[in-house]
């Protein structure tokens, strides 16, 4: 067990951290621990204000216990968005798991071992939430021995509760997965909708500080109603109720272990059954020749959704663009209104669309990873006795072919809400499609200068890789620099219209020129790979 456990947990971090390479050098070390650092303060600082604002209320109305409540509902809400597609990869699809049924070792051994790994990553989102709080509350509150001890042990079995749920839950996703064709795409849709609630849940915190102030008394009922266990939780820490303490704990050990038994049983049969696949049947149709540049797309398209974390990481903003166009629809009216108040010009409106267009478009960073997901298998695709410029034309072509719809829809729905003329709408669609362009040769320039072959995992080139990171600062520099250029630099020397053509013009400059590097530079670098 303890090997299993510790295998486990450092592969874990190891996909997450490092590299094929045994060793990593101290500045991405140093790196790397002050992103953690960054994150680590920022969740702190937003949890103890929110702690730190509720928890005088709560005392005033006599609603010491629903102060946990709310401390237990933020854990197992965040804990169970952010290991619950871990928990279905760990339990039912991981890669081992034909190596370890084959050696002897119990079913158990090896289940309960993967449930420590998702435990240990409960154990983390939990301490992000609940040391504030304890803070916020010995900072307010007297407390004494019991009711330290008592926090503790709740702390210590709260993510019981949380993995019985998310394995539930994970059970739930791979029966659904086992029996759908498309389950790459069904899994990027799940992943936005728990991003999406985990967005709304950090932005609009602040409201939900304001409604539990204001609606105390009724979400304690509520609470105390529907969440029986939170609610015994509570009273459990707050009263020193050992009553409720004994049916917290039975609460969270009893749907563990039932559940735990029942999948310990049945773990061979939910690891080792294949989804039905529906048998087809040939029929003979006549041959269809497809050009050399339409199959190296379609390979590229398929390789790079066959990765739901590479597609999610890598389209953040055709992924936002969407949701724009979306949002942008729904309050129509009111952004009519609000663009009515406005003294702004037209074109002035052009500007701002373009910016916000263009500030999306740079997190797109797909072309700049195109080279390192090759990986070990860039050789097959170096033998085959296909011109190198098909090649880099493919996956140019792929970053486009994701990227621009996003931007000619956003283009299309901004220019019909605000009443654009027919020139102003090209404005809104071209200049946003040539940073697109932009962004694609840059990135695959960038890819080809230091492409990244010793990853573990795929997602770690959309995430951990230095032109992946050099394209989007580069991008964003250049949104950043597209929009405050004119307000403080050519304001008095041109129009807005003319600073709008003198953009565009550059642009397509800049791409001709980067366009003649990747078939230049670009097709010595790749040979050279």
């Amino acid at each position: 067990m303890k090997a299993l456990i510790k295998i486990k947990i450092l592969g874990l971090l190891k996909r997450t951290l490092q590299s094929r390479r045994t060793k990593q050098s101290l500045a991405r070390t140093i790196l790397i621990a002050l992103l953690f650092v960054y994150v680590i303060v920022v969740f702190f600082g937003m949890f103890y204000v929110m702690f730190d604002t509720i928890i005088e209320p709560f005392h005033l109305l006599n609603l010491d216990w629903l102060y946990f409540a709310i401390m237990a509902i933020m854990v197992v809400m965040f804990s169970f968005i952010g290991s619950v597609f871990l928990t279905e990869h760990e339990l039912y699809e991981a890669k081992d798991n034909d190596l370890l049924l084959a050696m002897p070792i119990s079913n158990r051994e090896i289940l309960l071992s993967r449930l420590c790994t998702i435990l240990f990553l409960d154990y983390i989102f939990e301490l992000l939430i609940v040391i504030p709080a304890f803070i916020v509350y010995i900072r307010f509150m007297a407390i004494n021995i019991l009711q330290i001890i008592i926090f503790f042990i709740v702390i210590l079995t709260l993510p019981l509760m949380i993995l019985t749920l998310t394995m539930l839950m994970a059970w739930l996703v791979a029966s659904i997965m086992k029996r759908i064709r498309y389950k790459n795409i069904v899994t990027i849709i799940l992943w936005l909708l728990l991003f999406g609630l985990y967005m709304v849940a950090v932005t609009a915190i602040e409201d939900y500080i304001v409604v539990l102030i204001q609606n105390g008394q009724s979400i304690a009922q509520a609470i105390e109603k529907s969440l029986f266990p939170i609610y015994h939780l509570s009273l459990a820490i707050s009263e020193m109720n050992i009553l409720s303490l004994f049916v917290y704990l039975l609460c969270a050990f009893v749907p563990f272990a039932l559940a735990f038994y029942i999948l310990s049983i049945n773990f061979i049969k939910l690891t080792m059954t294949k989804g039905k696949e529906k048998k087809r049947v040939y029929k003979e149709k006549p041959m269809k020749e497809k050009g050399i540049l339409f199959s190296l797309y379609i390979r590229e398209l398929k390789h790079f959704f066959s990765n739901p974390m590479v597609v999610l990481n890598g389209m953040v903003g055709a992924i936002m663009t969407v949701i724009a166009c979306v949002f942008i629809c729904i309050y129509k009216g009111d952004i009519q209104s609000l663009v009515a108040q406005l003294p702004f010009l037209d074109i002035y409106l052009v500007a701002i669309v373009c910016i916000i267009s263009i500030s999306m478009g740079s997190l797109n960073l797909i072309s700049a990873s195109l080279i390192s997901l090759e990986g070990r298998n860039l050789w097959i695709l170096k033998s085959l006795p296909i011109n190198e410029k098909d090649i880099l034309n493919a996956k140019l072509l792929l970053h486009l072919s994701i990227c621009l719809p996003g931007h000619f829809l956003f283009g299309i729905v901004t220019s019909f809400i605000l009443d654009f003329s027919i020139i102003n709408s090209l404005i809104v669609i071209i200049v946003p499609a040539l940073m697109t362009l932009f962004v694609a040769l840059s990135g695959l320039l960038l890819n080809l200068w230091k492409p990244r072959f010793d990853w573990i995992n795929e997602t770690m080139c959309v995430k951990q890789s230095l032109p992946v990171f050099l394209s989007m600062l580069i991008a964003m520099s250049l949104a950043f620099v597209i929009g405050f250029g004119y307000l403080e630099i050519f304001n008095d020397v041109m129009s807005m219209r003319s600073y709008i053509y003198a953009v565009f013009v550059v642009f397509v400059i800049l791409n001709v020129t980067l366009y003649h590097l990747l078939m230049s530079y670009g097709i010595k670098k790749w040979k050279s790979l």
